[in-house]
């Protein structure tokens, strides 16, 4: 099962979009210490969702050592969240154990982008879920509007989403089904 480090805007984006239960069915979801602060924020939506995954053992929730980032140059300008889950998959990442991020921080992913670091943004997982044979065409297409309706996502970034084929996103498909 693929390990998957979430940032909290990923987090959300998925659980408003109904995909966050379909994606700790087929992977294994962790989130950063101040992550899951970020998501748990009393009266905030999907505060006690998280909490319930969390408590259901659906969500693992880690903290990253902030004394050994190692040769991690991650920008200073690069909100918590995203900082400490780039700390942590660094921390964790297992060359034989496949795992990826998803984040959906423009600086957080130019990051990923310029240090070959595996991740997608939670616009792709309706995607990766439909070339997985989880969800059909039409809850994929449905999902994907609704992402798109709820995110900030660029123009090219929407484009580049819709080009991608299966071969492009292979690394990312759950292949425990």
């Amino acid at each position: 099962m693929h390990t998957v480090y979430i940032d909290a805007s990923s987090a959300i984006l998925l659980y408003k979009a109904g995909l966050f239960v379909p994606c700790t069915q087929y992977f294994s979801i962790i989130m950063e210490t101040h992550v899951y602060k970020e998501v748990g924020v009393p009266d905030h939506p999907g505060a006690n969702f998280f909490l319930s995954m969390v408590q259901k053992n659906s969500v693992k929730v880690c903290r990253a050592d902030t004394d050994r980032q190692d040769n991690i140059n991650l920008p200073e300008n690069m909100d918590l969240g995203e900082r400490q889950t780039l700390v942590l998959y660094f921390q964790n990442v297992d060359p034989d154990q496949p795992s990826f991020i998803t984040i959906d921080d423009a600086k957080g992913a130019r990051f990923c982008l310029r240090h070959k670091v595996p991740f997608i943004n939670a616009l792709l997982v309706p995607k990766i879920l439909w070339f997985a044979g989880i969800l059909n065409k039409n809850d994929y297409l449905n999902k994907t509007a609704f992402v798109i309706g709820i995110g900030r996502y660029s123009k090219t970034v929407i484009e580049k989403a819709k080009a991608l084929s299966p071969s492009d996103l292979a690394m990312f498909i759950p292949y425990e089904i």
